[in-house]
């Protein structure tokens, strides 16, 4: 699997944040800004907004593409003076709330809101007189007046993350919407096992073998067999010769040509891998002496 590009990574980390209180309530004070945030950025004790955006930013090794400051308003000035401020939404850049008052990270984006997530704010629907206490996801209206606008970075590798700009500076093509989803996980299979065995396999004939459902490791929805799959066979009594053929596509990608494979007694058995692609569905063996034969695979965990 090909590595994702770098927007991806960043707010992949920026979702697997922990949405919770991170300060410590001090009675007659109330938050006290003190976070672990704080502690990785140098400067702990004073909102946080910004220092959690350098700090994903760090986490994953691209702090360099923004400045590292607490103040809101500077990540606006520096946005303007690097060619790096849009009013419109893409994934990943920092939204600036109130000119100077806070800032989050665009998670997605609609035709009529954008979902962000910040330090030092509060979760959505809560109230504690302005001050935040931790990491929150919010859905605001693209066109309130409090949305001021966008830095919107260039990333290392090049890539422009899914953007809202029609004349995004980065190179990418506006899109309509983008929401952040978990990235799909490998399916999980347990270790080979047996899925079929097959009744005796005669010399001097054609045996056609179904390897249905053909399900696959990247469609597993196909069918009960998932992933690779191999037939064994091995040879009774004599030594031998078994011609293997492949169908594909149910038919209608025809037969492929014949390929000579040795069997042997004391050899054991012949292993003959199936494509993971799904596209095989029926193997003939025409053997010289009598076979043996079963078909392993893995299942989903």
């Amino acid at each position: 699997m090909p590595n994702p590009p770098d927007w991806r990574r960043f707010v992949d980390h920026v979702a697997s944040i922990p949405e919770r209180v991170y300060e410590h309530w001090v009675a007659g004070v109330g938050w006290d800004n003190v976070t672990q945030f704080g502690a990785e950025y140098g400067w702990n004790g004073v909102p946080w907004c910004a220092i959690f955006e350098w700090c994903m930013f760090h986490d994953v090794g691209m702090d360099a593409i923004v400045p590292k400051t607490a103040a809101v308003a500077e990540l606006m000035s520096w946005a303007q003076a690097h060619g790096q401020w849009s009013e419109y939404p893409s994934v990943g850049a920092l939204t600036i709330f109130g000119a100077d008052v806070h800032t989050e990270i665009v998670m997605g984006f609609d035709a009529d809101s954008v979902y962000t997530k910040g330090g030092n704010s509060i979760q959505a629907g809560a109230t504690d007189n302005g001050q935040g206490n931790g990491v929150w996801s919010h859905q605001h209206a693209r066109r309130d007046p409090y949305v001021t606008g966008y830095l919107a970075p260039r990333f290392p590798d090049g890539v422009c993350p899914p953007t809202a700009d029609p004349a995004d500076p980065r190179g990418g093509a506006a899109v309509a919407s983008w929401r952040w989803t978990a990235p799909v996980a490998a399916p999980a299979f347990v270790e080979e096992t047996v899925l079929a065995y097959l009744p005796p396999i005669p010399a001097g004939a054609d045996t056609d073998v179904p390897v249905e459902p053909a399900g696959t490791e990247t469609a597993p929805a196909g069918g009960a067999r998932n992933g690779p799959m191999w037939l064994c066979v091995s040879a009774q009594g004599a030594d031998g010769n078994v011609a293997v053929s492949m169908r594909r596509s149910g038919g209608a990608g025809g037969w492929g040509a014949p390929v000579e494979h040795p069997v042997g007694v004391a050899s054991g058995k012949l292993v003959l891998t199936l494509p993971t692609d799904g596209s095989v569905d029926v193997v003939r063996l025409h053997p010289t002496v009598p076979l043996q034969g079963y078909v392993t695979g893995r299942q989903p965990v």
